[in-house]
């Protein structure tokens, strides 16, 4: 999921890649411009308003390669 401009939930398809460094490569349906919903997934749905807040993606010790 991503927020649009606007604050608006809005999912986009994306292909996925292998593992590097324990986090998962994004191989296309994303621009770097995006922003992507890291935490409350479970909560956010396509068309509801939120306001966003910086975070940090951080691999875990047991994730892969």
């Amino acid at each position: 999921m991503t927020v649009a401009p606007d604050g608006t939930i809005v999912p986009k398809a994306v292909e996925v890649g292998a593992l590097y460094r324990g986090l998962r490569v994004i191989r296309s349906g994303l621009v770097p411009t995006d922003t992507v919903v890291i935490d409350g997934l479970m909560r956010a749905r396509p068309g509801v308003k939120v306001t966003p807040a910086a975070g940090t993606i951080v691999a875990t010790a047991n994730s892969g390669a």
